[in-house]
């Protein structure tokens, strides 16, 4: 079954390729779950409070990576579904493409998210070979060090999924508002895109 299908099955209709596509309705609430899931994701990540205690965090950064990396196909299959949904009349006509621009932008989060906890693993490794090194200043310098931006990129993905969550819910919320006079669906589905500025590098 199709990510975008398996939302909410009571408010499909049939294309005439046969195809179900989700409604409005259904789009929607579809993004209001996705959030959900990326807020559970964000709170599976693992805590920093586990770094001072000098555990070994590695496996936990595993399971969180395996979910994060889930979660950015589902919602890859997802943007996919909806691009290839029909445009409708208005009011659904505007819901399909800002739909579709509002997954892949968070599919770029988590992929960023994702790059935070590949950073997270390679610290976690150094840390695991400081351990198994003599005692010294500098060695005990250099896990201080290692320790801090380990927090860091945990700290960053976390805080990462949160917002894209977020933003996801917003946008899930907009898109069920109704229309005002002003911006009514069929200004806004024929309104051009902003094209979005570039992500800045991240300071480390």
């Amino acid at each position: 079954m199709h990510a975008l299908e398996s939302a909410d099955r009571g408010v499909t209709r049939r294309t005439r390729s046969g195809v179900h596509l989700l409604s409005a309705h259904g789009r929607v609430g579809q993004l209001h779950s996705l959030a959900e899931r990326i807020h559970d994701a964000a709170d599976e990540v693992p805590l920093t409070d586990s770094v001072h205690a000098g555990v070994n965090i590695l496996d936990d950064l595993a399971d969180s990576s395996r979910g994060i990396a889930g979660l950015i196909t589902h919602l890859t299959a997802a943007t996919a579904v909806a691009a290839r949904t029909e445009r409708g009349r208005a009011p659904e006509a505007d819901i399909t493409p800002r739909t579709v621009t509002q997954l892949a932008h968070t599919v770029g989060a988590l992929g960023h998210a994702l790059a935070d906890l590949g950073e997270a693993v390679v610290h976690a490794g150094v840390l695991h070979q400081l351990a198994a090194s003599g005692r010294s200043t500098r060695r005990n310098q250099d896990v201080e060090a290692r320790q801090a931006l380990l927090r860091a990129r945990i700290d960053s993905a976390r805080s990462r999924l949160h917002k894209s969550g977020a933003l996801l819910h917003q946008a899930a919320n907009r898109l069920a508002a109704p229309p005002t006079p002003s911006h009514s669906p069929r200004a806004n589905a024929t309104s051009p895109i902003t094209t979005p500025s570039a992500t800045p590098s991240r300071t480390r």
